[in-house]
Parts: C-alpha cells; sequence; structure tokens
C-alpha cells in the first residue's frame, strides 16, 4: 500500500476516460456494498480544505483505502495563498487515502505547450515523484478513434472491422461515451459471433450528428421555443421519432429523480449511485434541472406518458407528437 501513489491528478478533454477511470477506482474498493461509505466527491468550484482534509485522515472502513474525488479543484485557485495551502494539505495525505483531482481541460492549452510551459501543479508533482500520479486524457480523433473503438470491442470480447469503427467513428462524432454505448449495442446485434460490418453501423446507428437531444432538453428549459423546434427537427432527420421520444422520455424521467434528490440534499456522488450510472451523468443533468422546477418536471413527464399511450394506440403520429409537445412546453 505504501509504493501506491496518494494524489491522481487526472487532465484533458476526454471527460469520459477520466470518468472511467475514477469508475475503475471505485471498483478496487471492494464490496460495492460498503465501497460507498469510502468515497466522498466534492464539486467543481467547492474547495473547503478543512473539510476535505478531515476526510482524508479519516481511516477507511473495511477498505484498504478511501477514494476522495476533487472535480476541477483549480477553480478559484489563483491566489498563491490558497495554492500553498492546497500543496500543504496535499503532502500531508497519508497512504490509506486516494486523491483523485479530475480536470476536464488540459493543465496546459496547445500554444502553451509548444513553448514548453508547464502548470504550477505539474511542477509540483514532478518534485513529488512517486506519490503522485499524472495522466492526460485526450479524446482519440480520427485514425486514433477507429483504433480505440476497434480496442474496445475487443475488450467487449468482439470484434468490429475497420469500416465499421471508421463509419461509427464518424457517426458519434468523437464522443467516446456515444461510441461505447453503441459498440455494446453493435455486439449484442451481431450476437458476439462475427465482426461489425459498416452495414450493421449503417442499420443500427443514429448519426449524432443531425441534433443533440441535451440540447433540446436545455431549450425546452430556456423556453426557448424556436431553438427546440430546430433541435427537435435535426433530430427527426436523422432519428427515428419512436427512439427518439424514447430517449426523450428517458432524460425527463432522469431529470426528475434528479431535482427529487437534490431538493432531498443528496449529493453527485450519491445521486450517481441511486441512478446507477457514472457521476459524469449526473453532473450533466444537475445543471439541466434548475430550468425546471418539481411541479413542472411532473407536469411534463405526465404529458410524456400521456403521449406514449396516444403513440402506441395509433392516436397520434410520433413526429406530431414531439412537435406538439415541443410547442406546448414553449408557449
Amino acid at each position: 500500500m505504501a509504493d501506491k501513489p496518494v494524489i491522481y491528478i487526472l487532465h484533458g478533454d476526454d471527460e469520459y476516460a477520466i470518468a472511467q477511470f475514477i469508475s475503475n477506482m471505485e471498483a478496487k474498493l471492494g464490496d460495492p456494498s460498503t465501497a460507498g461509505l469510502n468515497i466522498t466527491y466534492f464539486e467543481k468550484g467547492s474547495l473547503p480544505l478543512d473539510e476535505i482534509s478531515t476526510v482524508v485522515h479519516s481511516m477507511p472502513f473495511l477498505a484498504e483505502r478511501r477514494l476522495i474525488v476533487l472535480h476541477d479543484p483549480l477553480t478559484g485557485m489563483q491566489s498563491s495563498k490558497v495554492r500553498d495551502q492546497f500543496k500543504v494539505l496535499l503532502e500531508k495525505v497519508p497512504p490509506t487515502s486516494a486523491l483523485v483531482m479530475a480536470i476536464n481541460r488540459p493543465l496546459i492549452p496547445h500554444r502553451d505547450r509548444r513553448k514548453g510551459k508547464q502548470h504550477w501543479l505539474q511542477k509540483w508533482a514532478q518534485e513529488h515523484e512517486g506519490r503522485v500520479y499524472e495522466k492526460e486524457l485526450f479524446l482519440a480523433r480520427g485514425p486514433e478513434l477507429v483504433r480505440w473503438i476497434q480496442q474496445q470491442a475487443k475488450e467487449e470480447r468482439g470484434e468490429i472491422t475497420s469500416e465499421g469503427a471508421a463509419l461509427l467513428a464518424n457517426l458519434v462524432d468523437e464522443d467516446p461515451r456515444i461510441a461505447a454505448q453503441e459498440i455494446k449495442k453493435l455486439l449484442a446485434y451481431v450476437n458476439y459471433s462475427r465482426p461489425i460490418e459498416p452495414d450493421d453501423v449503417e442499420y443500427l446507428v443514429a448519426n449524432v450528428r443531425g441534433g443533440d437531444v441535451f440540447a433540446m432538453v436545455d431549450a425546452l428549459g430556456e423556453q426557448n421555443g424556436q431553438k427546440a423546434l430546430r433541435m427537435l427537427h435535426q433530430l427527426l432527420a436523422d432519428d427515428d421519432p419512436l427512439r427518439l421520444f424514447g430517449m426523450i422520455v428517458r432524460q425527463f424521467r432522469l431529470l426528475l429523480l434528479t431535482r427529487e434528490m437534490i431538493d432531498m440534499g443528496y449529493q453527485e456522488n450519491e445521486i450517481a449511485r441511486e441512478l446507477k450510472t457514472f457521476p459524469f451523468v449526473v453532473r450533466k443533468l444537475i445543471p439541466q434541472t434548475r430550468n425546471f422546477s418539481m411541479e413542472t418536471l411532473e407536469d411534463i413527464y405526465r404529458r410524456l406518458l400521456d403521449i406514449d399511450e396516444n403513440i402506441k394506440t395509433g392516436k397520434i403520429e410520433g413526429d406530431v407528437a414531439l412537435d406538439t409537445l415541443v410547442t406546448a412546453l414553449t408557449a
């Protein structure tokens, strides 16, 4: 245990890879029924040094280590005084804790990197080699993304041809989270018995470049009917109305549950655990819930259930139902 790093600095634009890295660390905490007792998350912009120090020095419960995750702790850390206090805290982290900094951007912009510049946190990490693990996680693009997709399929005990991987890379618009979901769906479709071919990808995968259901939900929350309808029509151009409607129902169900838990005082990691999803998904849901009251979300969800029944009984076409819904919600 003493030889393991106690500080983990994860930075870059691949939010999915950062979330996966943290999920793997969570899985190593042992029994899932007690692992949650040894995990603490601190939100972006929240850096209560005394509270973090208390958690860091608390003994783990039936596990080798505690896991403490700081989401973008560098926000608001411009003053050298706060930096120095933070460094002191880091230098005192015991081997019974693993403190992770999840920073969803590169520490040094590309233009400064070419000039040989270093971030103060990187310099500090080099001075504490052995205790600190630093990793840059950048989105795979182009041929690199194609190779990543093929590797993911292999890890899922399946296979995808290079042509199929290239087509999927284009369709998912360099989003590894969506790519991972589509790979699992495609492998189930071919029953893991043969490689995924381009025809399989064309048949099964929706082109996400045409629109963004999350952006449409945001537009609904902002009561921006024109934008919401534009996003809807972009989505409908590339997707089946019933599948898209299912995505919208799922999104509002998650928003409703998230809003309810926020009002009850749940923290991000607790919400993720209750929803059985990744923390990065919850981090996208929480800002969206601010656009809706609980009453509004309940009303929208009831409307969606009524529309679902009307579509399934043939009383209304799926695309017409969606148009009517968006217009009613933003009137």
